[in-house]
């Protein structure tokens, strides 16, 4: 049959868009920061469309859909619907790229990763902290640990030195509830279950244990351990105890119990307490007002948590990932996302603009960050940061902010918490939960 020339450029683009088609490859991304409401979400998603289209190989793109704004919601979503192979990329929190881990929802990278020509631009703990079993379920486009904020000039007005100790944090936190009208000497997170909650519990912990994570692996057992004891527990109970009830008023308000981190943030910046274990991420609030720039840029310092007797100068370190779905069809398209939302142009942009570590060497050096008071004031602490040890923690945050509430709201004394955790956690352990 002859087949007529119109007709045959007919069919021949009818070929040519069905290969298209098949070699296009739309890549699912969940990105918290690019989908919640923050001061720092335009310039990243300009930042996104102008650079991916270059980034990345021509057939790939990626919708703009950003999944959930909140990470809670992100991580009960995709451990329900991951399996369906979207997101094909998702970024977490530590703990929650722990838990993907555990239910065997990520891809491990090593293969990827090992072959990139940047990896040996990544500091070595930010990629050891997302190491489990040896091999690599995300690369880190930011880090951080907590220190303690605090007003430079309420202190100097009540003069007040930066609390060394625990005992002087409460007591500076107290002088200041009773003698600055409107402020709170310290602000906390408490909202049960949230993952800054535990985050703020868990640097004061790792303090009192010698800067340990409370389990550890029984290499002989093959099993989990408990690595630290009730007391110690109980003392991190009887900080939040003292904290809240020690003086009246207390050093914080008892009306901010049950704060998520938003309120937290925004309590500082507004200039509601004096005080706060924090991330360096909160400096992108400066953008939000002048009350908040002025409170961040000129009157906060920036000090390493207080310490209890005994303690180890020691402290939470979060490691955020960027990870690819174990049942994504997209693998290689996936990798080439990471690779572009972990780059040195995303990685400088994003943590400029956030306020956050670099976790690589290369962004480290560029003058926005070696010459910034704020990057240095955090950088210095990086070596006390402790890492998450790779068991189920979604579990163990419930344990500890449920406990928590029980101390806050004086249904329980840090005493019987402390051992009812234990307890609780110790149960866990021997029946392989974690």
């Amino acid at each position: 049959m002859n087949i007529t020339f119109p007709r045959f450029l007919t069919i021949l683009a009818a070929v040519a868009s069905t290969v298209a088609v098949t070699l296009a490859k739309e890549v699912d991304l969940w990105f918290v920061p690019m989908s919640a409401e923050n001061p720092f979400k335009e310039p990243i998603l300009k930042w996104v469309k102008e650079n991916f289209p270059k980034m990345l190989p021509k057939e790939v793109t990626v919708g703009d859909n950003y999944g959930p704004p909140i990470y809670q919601d992100a991580q009960q979503k995709f451990v329900v619907q991951g399996r369906n192979g979207k997101p094909d990329v998702i970024e977490s929190v530590l703990e929650g790229m722990i838990a993907y881990q555990k239910a065997g929802l990520l891809e491990p990278m090593d293969g990827y990763f090992d072959k990139w020509a940047d990896k040996d631009q990544f500091v070595p703990n930010t990629i050891q902290a997302l190491t489990i079993g040896g091999k690599l379920y995300g690369v880190p486009y930011n880090t951080n640990v907590r220190v303690l904020l605090y007003r430079k000039d309420l202190f100097q007005k009540y003069g007040l030195n930066p609390p060394k100790t625990w005992d002087e944090l409460l007591q500076s936190g107290a002088t200041i509830s009773a003698k600055e009208s409107g402020v709170a000497g310290i602000g906390l997170t408490t909202k049960n279950g949230s993952v800054r909650t535990f985050q703020e519990f868990i640097s004061w912990f790792f303090q009192v244990n010698g800067g340990e994570n409370p389990v550890k692996y029984d290499d002989a057992a093959k099993k989990w351990v408990m690595n630290t004891s009730p007391e110690k527990l109980a003392q991190v109970f009887k900080l939040y105890y003292d904290i809240f009830f020690g003086s009246d008023p207390g050093a914080a308000n008892l009306n901010t119990r049950g704060n998520d981190y938003q309120a937290t943030d925004t309590d500082y910046v507004s200039g509601k307490t004096a005080m706060v274990p924090m991330g360096p991420w909160i400096y992108q609030n400066r953008l939000s007002g002048e009350v908040a720039r002025k409170i961040l840029e000129e009157n906060t310092g920036v000090a390493p948590l207080p310490l209890p007797p005994g303690g180890k100068q020691a402290t939470y370190m979060e490691v955020k990932p960027v990870s690819i779905n174990a049942k994504s069809k997209e693998k290689d398209a996936a990798w080439d996302v990471v690779k572009a939302l972990t780059s040195k142009q995303f990685v400088a942009l994003e943590n400029h603009l956030e306020g956050v570590n670099p976790p690589r060497k290369d962004v480290a050096e560029l003058p926005d960050f070696k010459n910034d008071w704020w990057q240095q004031a955090f950088t210095a602490q990086l070596p006390t940061g402790v890492a998450l040890v790779g068991i189920n923690w979604g579990l163990v945050i419930n344990d500890i902010t449920e406990s928590m509430q029980k101390v806050i709201y004086k249904n329980s004394s840090p005493e019987q918490a402390g051992k009812e955790l234990y307890g609780t956690l110790e149960k866990r352990a021997k029946n392989n939960e974690l």
